[in-house]
């Protein structure tokens, strides 16, 4: 540092050369004696650092070498020194922009280095400023003269101040805000006092209490007073300036020094608002602040933040006192955090992390970083830190690292067990009270079994495996059993342990907490479970701790037992019959597995990398794939038929199942498509559809068939209008081939004339079998109405030539047809063929062998026939149905000895339908069943009420039907009617026709025997219009013989009838029967039956049938009852 000094007493500036030689050899001083002299070195300002000038010169003042050197912007730092030193003067040099201001008194000389150093940075670090710095001044001055000569004199010392001028206040107050909302567009403002209208001090009082702003403020006046400037300062102006020789110089220098100092109010006020900000930041901070302090090499603690109270639970007296950090450190971290700080001398900052106890006893995770700070030797000084609770944040890693602990053990193929441990052990390093047991689920065996439990002793582990589940079997079968946490916190006052406290006791176990762990589906895997030394219940975030480790636990075992399915499905991969291939997305095939080759006749080495369109059969068109593709695509998923080709070019169907394979992140990576060759079933298919619509014995179309043809031919018929003829064929006496030859040659029979009528017609032609020996013709575009009976009589007559069968046998067959006509009888399918069966059965009706042609007489027949059949099954519902009883009268005394039970049907308000018009109908219905039971309950229950009512025991004569014959459980159920009745079996009489059981003679003789045992009587009504074989009528079990009205009408002018009646009598009497006639209507046609010796008779003759009542009223009347 080059220093010029100006001093005009040699004595003291030899002292000062010596001095500065002694105690600041850097520092060269070189003195002149005059103000003249030392301005002529100032030619060369660059070779000077720093001026030092005495204030009182021979040919002058050190202040006007200060102004010299402002004003031609000297870069020199300026020190004025002087011996007798005022404050008046200092401020002027200060003013001026003296750098500093030294008086020569004590030790002087020894501060001088530090005086010139200072010096020298302050005007260099001021000149940076000024340099970087435009100060932006409003000027209030009324004077014109004034205002040039302050904008001259600034820009050409202070060019880095701007001057705006204005000649009064009431101008400056429009440049200015009119409130501190909004910032003004100066820096500073220089008021001259004497201003028009309103005096400086004015202004200053309305910009600072009216408008409130604090910009700063200068106030020169030219005629200044100690009381104005009072004021000025009193109203917060920054300076004050009278207008005296040379005041210009001081301008810059009052205007820079007042802009700073707003500037430090401005920045003290931000310091305390954010000082008071960062104080209330710290409160609310997780972070505890501290400061250490060394004293005697060793650190004290000195401050520590008040929230520390908050985060830790200690006070700050508390947490300042001696040895409180150390003492509460966890035992297990303490030697470590200790050498760790040790290494903070060497490395001046560290950071930790170690375990610390709460004031409430929790042990908590610290996070602790600090800073060594030494002193201007280099020596530590002081210690600041920060302490951060991380526990969450440490719980969390310790999470993430048993996770990755147990995933790295999955990965390396470890047993269950040992995963299960590590997991174990990693929960119980976080919390070492916690004693870990994972005990997995057998759902087979409705049985926990022992997982992993390392801190438990083995005999405890070996008791609890095996544990059944169940409501209130200990913490672990409990939480199994319920799906949910069971907590219990005493083991020893807790019903759900008291059968295991001598094994908790051995164990030293106190309380136990099991949380069951789930698959993704939420069912239990197994149980989780915490045990303790002491009773306790959780403290807070302990279950959420538990419940993150049971989860680990839940993934870790769903992966083992997913591993463990792989490695199954790899074996059900390679063994399954269906083919499996595995394709990337482009596609290509990656894997395919036995079947695949089997099925295809490609090798693995022939498709791995191809496209799996290798097997394309080119039977499907881009639409197909397309819309496979779009399925696959949006929905993942496609199943149907599709056609291939094997490697030997066999096009064959396949039913295929394409799914998307999607990886953890929810995308598609792959496809697996699983195929089945259903070859065999189509083939199967084929076959049953053939069944489904052919006659398997005839191979005509069948009736479904022949209706689906018949429905298309009716669509075709009236788009083109014309006629379509059905004829029904039924072959006559058909029955009787199979009865006597047997079904074999009846088959035999119908292959023959299939064959023989498909032959006669047309190709267009349909013939159908309907069932039996039934066949269905389907003539389409007939043109006239007379067409079908023409094909008809050719049918008639292809059937007059004998068939000569395989078996040898040659049959002679004739049918009937029936025909019907669309649109003309019909006008859908169903009418079609029943008009059709209709005329077929008017044809058999009228002479077999012929046809018929459907009328409407036969419809409204067979409509009135259905509504008969619909009222039939109303009236058996709602009990129509009533009996009329008609004597049995024995033909030696006329007595009375049984009646016959009469049907009659009753409907409301309308007159009796006769027998012969619902009988025929209810037996072809099979309504005859339960209408024949009504009848033998309805006739029994009345021969009782009879019996009890005083009247002698009667035969009751019951008809039993065809049906009724024929069911299996007859026996039992007329057995059950007499005993529910308490009618006698003797009383009872069943009337049987003779084809009732001449068609199965032998297994009628057992029904019959079956039926008499009890000792119901039997007897065979209409007698002598059957077929009896007398073979078998003397083997029947029967008692009595009815003859047939038929042949009683006749007897007193047919000599037949009456050759016929006197023969029944008299085979009866050798057979051992009685015999009935019935019908008998006069005098003459009793006395014959009386001559030939007839046991009984009923009719008209004696009595009509009537209701019990009437015929019980008659019967006392008459008393002619046996």
């Amino acid at each position: 540092m080059r220093v010029l000094y100006i001093e005009d007493t040699l004595s003291d500036a030899d002292i000062a050369r010596r001095t500065l030689a002694r105690t600041a050899p850097d520092i060269e001083l070189i003195a002149v004696t005059s103000l003249a002299e030392g301005l002529k070195h100032l030619e060369k300002p660059d070779y000077y650092d720093v001026l030092l000038t005495d204030l009182n010169l021979p040919d002058g003042s050190g202040l006007e070498a200060l102004a010299s050197i402002r004003e031609q912007r000297l870069p020199l730092a300026v020190v004025i020194i002087t011996g007798s030193g005022d404050h008046g003067t200092a401020v002027a040099a200060f003013k001026a922009s003296a750098d500093d201001y030294l008086i020569k008194e004590g030790d002087y000389l020894e501060r001088l280095p530090r005086i010139l150093r200072s010096a020298l940075a302050r005007f260099r670090s001021n000149s940076m400023e000024r340099n970087l710095l435009i100060l932006r001044v409003l000027y209030i001055e009324h004077n014109s003269f004034d205002i040039d000569l302050m904008r001259r004199h600034l820009a050409l010392h202070a060019p880095h101040i701007h001057l705006t001028a204005v000649s009064s206040a009431q101008e400056a107050l429009v440049l200015l805000p009119a409130g501190p909302e909004k910032a003004a567009d100066f820096d500073i403002l220089l008021i001259d006092n004497r201003l028009p209208g309103m005096d400086g001090l004015e202004f200053v009082k309305l910009l600072r209490e009216e408008r409130k702003l604090d910009i700063p403020i200068v106030l020169v006046t030219g005629q200044g007073s100690e009381m104005v400037a009072a004021q000025a300062l009193h109203l917060g102006v920054e300076d004050y300036l009278s207008k005296h020789e040379g005041y210009l110089f001081e301008i810059p220098a009052t205007l820079e020094k007042a802009q700073r100092q707003a500037e430090l109010v401005r920045e003290r006020i931000s310091l305390k608002q954010t000082s008071l900000r960062l104080s209330h930041l710290l409160a609310a901070s997780p972070m505890v602040l501290y400061n250490l302090r060394f004293t005697e090499n060793t650190p004290q603690s000195v401050w520590i933040s008040e929230n520390v109270e908050r985060l830790l639970g200690y006070t700050v007296e508390e947490a300042l006192a001696p040895d409180w950090w150390l003492s509460h450190l966890h035992p297990d971290d303490r030697e470590l955090a200790m050498a760790r700080q040790c290494t903070l001398l060497t490395d001046d900052q560290l950071t930790h992390d170690y375990r610390f106890f709460h004031r409430d006893g929790r042990v908590i995770w610290i996070l602790d970083e600090l800073r060594l700070i030494r002193n201007a030797d280099g020596q530590p000084h002081e210690i600041v830190g920060a302490w951060l609770d991380i526990s969450e944040h440490k719980k969390v890693e310790l999470i993430r690292q048993a996770h990755q602990s147990a995933l790295d053990l999955i990965v390396a193929n470890q047993p269950l067990p040992v995963i299960l441990g590590d997991i174990a052990k990693h929960l119980e390093a976080i919390n070492s009270d916690m004693l870990v047991s994972i005990l997995l689920l057998d759902k087979h065996a409705g049985r926990l079994m022992h997982g992993a439990a390392p801190s438990l002793p083995d005999d405890y582990n070996a008791a609890v495996s095996q544990l059944v589940i169940g409501d209130g079997v200990g913490s672990c079968g409990t939480a199994a059993w319920r799906g949910e946490a069971v907590i219990v916190a005493d083991i020893d006052r807790h019903p759900y342990w008291q059968p295991y406290l001598e094994l908790t006791h051995k164990a030293n176990l106190h309380a136990c907490w099991s949380l069951p762990f789930k698959d993704e589906n939420g069912k239990v895997l197994g149980t989780f479970a915490i045990y303790h030394h002491t009773p306790c219940e959780p403290a807070p975030g302990d279950l959420e701790l538990i419940h993150e480790f049971a989860s680990i636990t839940a993934l870790a075992v769903q992966k083992i037992y997913a591993a463990e399915t792989l490695r199954q499905a790899a074996a059900v991969f390679e063994s399954t019959r269906e083919g499996v291939v595995i394709t990337s997305l482009e596609p290509r095939i990656l894997a395919v597995n036995r079947a695949y080759t089997e099925i295809t006749g490609y090798s693995e080495a022939q498709v791995l990398g191809k496209n799996p369109k290798v097997i394309k059969s080119g039977r499907h068109d881009k639409l197909f794939y397309q819309a496979m593709w779009a399925s696959l695509l949006q929905e993942g998923y496609w199943r149907g038929e599709v056609w291939n080709r094997r490697r030997n070019g066999e096009i064959y169907p396949q039913w295929l199942t394409i799914t998307t394979v999607r990886n953890d992140n929810n995308e598609p990576c792959n496809y697996v498509g699983v195929f089945t060759d259903i070859t065999q079933m189509k083939q199967s298919e084929a076959r049953v559809a053939h069944l489904a619509h052919y006659d398997p014995l005839t191979g005509l179309p069948n009736r479904l068939l022949v209706q689906s043809r018949l429905h298309h031919a009716i669509e075709r018929a009236q788009r083109h209008n014309f006629r379509i003829a059905t004829l029904c064929l039924d072959l006559d006496r058909f029955k009787n081939v199979n009865d006597s030859l047997g079904h074999p040659v009846g088959d035999e029979l119908l292959i023959l004339l299939a064959s023989r009528l498909k032959n006669r017609l047309r190709e267009e032609d349909t013939l159908a079998r309907l069932g039996g020996d039934e066949f269905l013709l389907v003539l389409e575009d007939v043109k006239d109405p007379s067409e079908p009976a023409t094909v008809a009589q050719t049918l008639i007559d292809l059937l007059t030539t004998p068939f000569v069968l395989p078996s040898g046998h040659e049959i002679f067959i004739n049918g009937s047809i029936g025909i019907s006509l669309f649109p003309d009888d019909a006008h859908n399918v169903t009418e079609l063929i029943q008009h059709a069966d209709m005329a077929m059965y008017l044809a058999k009706k009228e002479g077999r062998s012929t046809y018929r042609y459907h009328t409407e007489a036969l419809s409204i027949a067979a409509n009135e026939r259905l509504m008969m059949e619909t009222r039939l099954r109303h009236a058996l519902a709602a009990g129509e149905f009533v009996l009329h009883y008609q004597p049995l009268i024995d033909a030696h005394n006329d007595r009375v000895v049984g009646v016959e039970a009469l049907v009659r049907w009753q409907p409301p308000e309308q007159d009796i339908v006769p027998p012969g018009k619902f009988i025929p109908i209810a037996e072809e219905t099979g309504l005859i069943v339960p209408l024949g039971e009504w009848v033998l309950r309805t006739a029994c229950a009345q021969g009782r009420a009879w019996i009890d009512a005083g009247l002698p025991p009667l035969v009751i004569a019951v008809n039993l039907s065809v049906r009724q014959f024929q069911s299996e459980n007859l026996a039992e159920l007329v057995q059950q009617v007499l005993d529910d009745t308490k009618l006698p079996a003797v009383c009872l009489e069943l009337e049987l026709t003779e084809s009732m059981f001449m068609e199965h003679a032998e297994q009628s003789i057992e029904t019959l025997r079956t039926l008499k045992a009890p000792g119901i009587q039997l007897a065979i009504d209409d007698f002598g219009t059957g077929y009896s074989s007398l073979t078998y009528l003397k083997r029947f079990p029967i008692d009595k013989l009815k003859i047939d009205q038929s042949f009683v009408r006749g007897l007193a002018h047919d000599p037949n009838d009456r050759e016929i009646a006197a023969t029944i009598i008299a085979m009866a009497r050798n057979l051992k029967l009685s015999v009935l006639a019935e019908g008998v209507e006069s005098e003459q046609q009793l006395a014959f039956l009386r001559q030939h010796d007839c046991d009984y008779y009923q009719g008209f003759l004696f009595h009509r049938p009537v209701p019990a009542i009437e015929l019980e009223a008659w019967l006392r009347e008459h008393s002619t009852c046996r």
